[in-house]
């Protein structure tokens, strides 16, 4: 079986431990971030870390309640928005109800399953809320990338609510 964690032994791993306790530390002695890629970041951290067994690198307590904290924080909540803006909506960072970010934003989580479903265009994509104004050649093709990650995400989610 292959292992995504490195011998415990290495330097490599005494490497990860300090920079992880380090980032955690900074993250910890600050307020709430406004970039909600940078959050997933940390809650990819956090993840990772608990999958690993190795919970005692920084508080990962701690961490978890500042996240749910971040997370409620960082959704948006005018869902007249999500049609037409580049804003932060549940899927971000919900993947389903064992989410321990599923019960602070629940109602909202689950209005984001129906938002999907009313969405949904006739080729099964969804509409695209930006645009790269400054590259309109390149848009032209990213803009078919994109469409397909939202049509993973979007499916992913759905499926996490059992909705499909």
């Amino acid at each position: 079986m292959e292992s995504k964690f490195f011998d415990k032994n290495s330097k490599l791993y005494a490497l990860g431990c300090r920079l992880a306790e380090e980032t955690v530390n900074a993250y910890m002695n600050q307020g709430l971030f406004s970039n909600m890629a940078t959050v997933l970041c940390y809650i990819r951290l956090m993840q990772y870390v608990e999958e690993s067994g190795v919970t005692n690198i920084f508080d990962i307590n701690a961490l978890k309640a500042k996240l749910i904290k971040q997370v409620e924080s960082s959704i948006t909540r005018n869902t007249a928005k999500w049609a037409t803006s580049y804003i932060c909506k549940p899927s971000q960072f919900i993947d389903s109800k064992e989410s321990i970010f599923y019960t602070n934003n629940k109602e909202i989580a689950d209005f984001e399953c129906e938002f999907i479903i009313k969405t949904q265009l006739d080729d099964g994509s969804w509409n695209i809320t930006w645009e790269w104004t400054a590259y309109p050649e390149e848009w032209v093709v990213s803009k078919n990338w994109w469409k397909s990650n939202g049509i993973i995400s979007n499916l992913l989610y759905l499926k996490g609510f059992n909705k499909i």
